[in-house]
């Protein structure tokens, strides 16, 4: 058996989804951040949403690279349609999607598919929220911990979509698709439905970049993504499992109470005191004496 069968193996598959709607000047970067990490078990979809710029060449130049691309003829309100094209094509079991002017970070589909086989009880993660320019200039990096209870008292932002994988299974469970009504905030209106389902974990390494451009839809669109969300999380609190609706309010106070108090001696404290267990963060973090990944909560 040779080399590339032995690693397709040991790694699980992985899709990944890139909807272009003209983005020349940056799809070429986003498809190169992704087949440059050499992933074996990788289905990479691009689909070009109607683009009425030179997208369609500069992908084509990545075409033998690719499991599956195609052109769309005209334009859609919003991304979504062409990343549920863009899935119907795989059968990964960890999947993702990246957006045509945003990037992967090296090696960043390893460390995903490792931490997914290292905890089977991980359905979806995030890693660290990272910001370049137009110019590809570095802005920053940080940490937003985000778990059900954030999302129910509408501490919504941010879990960023670039960072953020799952298994199939979770995909399956939550219907399989994103909103295709919507033009913007589909990824938060999704992860509503994954809290439904599963807990979020945090990783503490970044996997994939936002491009903050000013001609970015969730910049021009701010006001109604805010909207489309907030529609999103009364969706949830009215489907949420009663035990965990009651806890809002508390959650609430519990976190005014970190806030004031929260000093790194008080809040483990304050938490034990007055917290219970699912108000905790889910993180990840890499041990590089013992060479593996490490599962730890906080308050």
């Amino acid at each position: 058996m040779g080399r590339a069968s032995e690693d397709q193996m040991s790694c699980p598959s992985v899709s990944l989804v890139t909807p272009c709607f003209n983005h020349a000047d940056f799809v070429g970067d986003t498809i190169e951040s992704v087949v440059s990490q050499d992933y074996p078990n990788l289905e990479y979809i691009v689909i070009n949403d109607g683009s009425t710029d030179e997208s369609d060449a500069v992908i084509k130049r990545y075409a033998d690279q690719l499991h599956h691309w195609e052109t769309w003829p005209g334009s859609r309100p919003g991304p979504a349609p062409a990343i549920n094209r863009g899935f119907s094509f795989s059968n990964g079991e960890i999947m993702g999607w990246l957006n045509s002017d945003d990037l992967l970070m090296p090696k960043s589909l390893f460390v995903v598919a490792e931490v997914f086989a290292q905890f089977p009880q991980v359905d979806w993660f995030s890693g660290v929220a990272t910001t370049i320019d137009s110019e590809g200039r570095y802005i920053r990096s940080r940490k937003y911990r985000k778990n059900k209870y954030d999302y129910l008292v509408g501490d919504w932002a941010v879990i960023q979509q670039e960072s953020t994988f799952w298994r199939r299974s979770l995909w399956e469970a939550v219907g399989g698709r994103l909103d295709a009504s919507l033009s913007v905030a589909h990824d938060a209106e999704l992860w509503c439905r994954f809290f439904l389902h599963a807990e979020h974990y945090h990783l503490d390494c970044p996997l994939g970049v936002y491009r903050k451009v000013p001609q970015s839809t969730s910049i021009r669109k701010a006001r109604e993504y805010s909207q489309v969300t907030e529609d999103a999380l009364r969706s949830f609190r009215e489907n949420a499992p009663p035990h965990v609706a009651r806890r809002r309010t508390y959650y609430r106070l519990f976190k005014s109470l970190l806030h004031v108090f929260g000093s790194p001696v008080l809040k483990p404290r304050l938490g034990r005191l007055f917290g219970v267990p699912d108000f905790q963060y889910r993180s990840i973090s890499y041990e590089p004496v013992a060479c593996k990944w490490r599962m730890y909560s906080e308050w």
